[in-house]
């Protein structure tokens, strides 16, 4: 006993459609929310390294401000590789499950 393979409708084949298109909207959202976020970053990195300038000219006795805003410009240092690093492993990911399917 053979099994006809099943045929897919119209309906079927809009919803896959609309499946693939939301899921590509889902990408597309969180992707540019990414960038945002690292573009938010920088800019924060920027006013950090405007204010350790800052610093750097005036006279002693800040040595504990200068401490806080080296940390502060480590963290976001980090904070934007991390989210690099996402972004990029999210389109590996994603890139490897349309190829697979």
């Amino acid at each position: 006993m053979e099994t006809q393979p099943q045929k897919e409708t119209v309906m079927d084949v809009f919803l896959l459609g609309l499946k693939t298109w939301l899921a590509e909207m889902k990408w597309l959202w969180r992707a540019q929310l990414g960038k945002f976020e690292i573009s938010r970053l920088e800019k924060e990195l920027d006013r950090e390294y405007g204010i350790l300038g800052r610093i750097a000219e005036a006279p002693r006795g800040k040595k504990e401000e200068k401490e806080l805003c080296l940390r502060q410009i480590a963290f976001l240092k980090e904070e934007i590789a991390t989210l690099e690093r996402e972004l990029a492993s999210d389109r590996e990911e994603r890139m490897k499950t349309i190829r697979n399917a």
